[in-house]
C-alpha cells in the first residue's frame, strides 16, 4: 500500500517536535508530481533513504538531483546538509534510552501536570493514527477464518497482551508469540495466507521483530505494526502502521500512546463484531463461573 496511507498525517498537540516524517506528509499536497516521488521515496525507507547523497536518493526516487533539492528546501531547510543532519539528530533520538536521557531530581511540579502531558501524548498518538487504517484492521479482524498472532518486544509485550485480551474475547484462533526464537519458529511455521501478526516495537528496535515481520510477510500474512514516531524498520514490511508518541517527561518511555491505540481498535472491532461475538463472551462468562465455583 501506499507509505503516505501507512504513516497517517500528523496533526493535533504533541510533546516535542514533530519528526520530519511528520512534515513530509503534512506537506504532501504542496509538492510536484516529482517531489511527491521523492516524499515517497523518503518515507519507504526512512530515515535511511534521507542519509544518502544526493544522487543515491535521486537514483531511489527515479527523479532528478535537482528535484531532490528542490523538495528539501520545500521541507524548509536550507540545503541538503541541514536535512541530513536533522536526519541524523532523529536517528539519534531513537538510540536512546535511560541511560543516555538526562534524569530528574524530581517529577513534574505537580501529578496534574504529569497527567496533562500524558494526556497530550494520548492525544497525539491518536492524531498520529490513520482512522482508515484502525477501520480496515478492524474489518481484518473480524474475519474469524484467520489465524491471529500477536508479538510484543521487551518493554512493549504488555500492549500486546492487552490486545490479545480483547481480541479473544472476541474471537477464536488468537495466540502470542513466544519470545524465545527456536519455539517462535514452530509457531511461525503455522501461519497461512491471509493469516494476521500483529508486531509492537518501540525505539531500541527489536531485530528479531523486524526478521518476524519478514518471514510473516514470506507467508503471505496481513501484517500490522504498532511503532513509534521514528518507526521501527519493520514499518517498510508492514501494510499497515500504527504510530504512538512515546516520549514523555521521564526518562523512560511510555506505553499509553500505544494502549491508546490498542483500545481504539478494539473498540472499532466491538463495533463490527458484538452481535457475533455477545454468544462467545457468554460461553466465556459461563465456563469462568464454573471455574471460579
Amino acid at each position: 500500500m501506499d507509505e503516505i496511507e501507512k504513516i497517517g498525517v500528523f496533526a493535533g498537540p504533541h510533546p516535542g517536535p514533530a519528526t520530519l516524517a511528520d512534515r513530509v506528509v503534512a506537506g504532501m499536497a504542496s509538492l510536484s508530481d516529482a517531489e511527491r516521488r521523492a516524499a515517497r521515496a523518503l518515507l519507504a525507507r526512512y530515515p535511511t533513504t534521507g542519509m544518502e547523497t544526493v544522487s543515491l536518493f535521486a537514483e531511489r526516487a527515479k527523479v532528478s538531483a535537482p528535484t531532490i533539492l528542490r523538495f528539501v528546501a520545500k521541507l524548509g531547510f536550507a540545503g541538503y546538509a541541514e536535512f541530513r543532519r536533522a536526519l541524523r539528530e532523529e536517528m539519534e533520538a531513537q538510540a536512546e534510552n535511560p541511560l543516555t536521557r538526562p534524569h530528574v531530581g524530581s517529577p513534574p511540579s505537580t501529578l496534574s501536570a504529569f497527567g496533562q502531558s500524558l494526556a497530550e501524548t494520548v492525544q497525539s498518538s491518536l492524531a498520529m493514527a490513520s482512522e482508515a487504517d484502525i477501520e480496515r484492521l478492524a474489518d481484518i479482524l473480524g474475519d474469524a477464518r484467520r489465524q491471529v498472532f500477536l508479538l510484543g518486544g521487551d518493554f512493549t509485550e504488555p500492549a500486546s497482551r492487552h490486545l490479545e485480551f480483547h481480541l479473544r474475547k472476541m474471537r477464536g484462533k488468537v495466540r502470542v508469540l513466544s519470545q524465545g526464537l527456536l519455539r517462535r519458529a514452530d509457531e511461525l511455521a503455522e501461519i497461512q495466507r491471509r493469516d494476521v501478526v500483529i508486531l509492537f516495537d518501540i525505539r531500541r528496535y527489536q531485530a528479531d521483530t523486524i526478521r518476524t515481520a519478514q518471514v510473516a510477510k514470506e507467508r503471505r500474512a496481513v501484517v500490522a505494526l504498532f511503532t513509534d514516531q521514528w518507526m521501527s524498520d519493520a514499518a517498510e514490511i508492514a501494510d499497515i502502521v500504527l504510530r504512538a508518541r512515546v516520549n514523555v517527561p521521564s526518562p523512560w518511555d511510555s506505553l499509553i500512546g500505544i494502549v491508546a491505540l490498542v483500545e481504539a481498535l478494539a473498540l472499532a472491532l466491538d463495533a463490527r463484531q458484538w452481535a457475533v461475538a455477545r454468544a462467545r463472551f457468554e460461553t466465556i462468562e459461563a465456563v469462568r463461573a464454573r471455574l471460579l465455583g
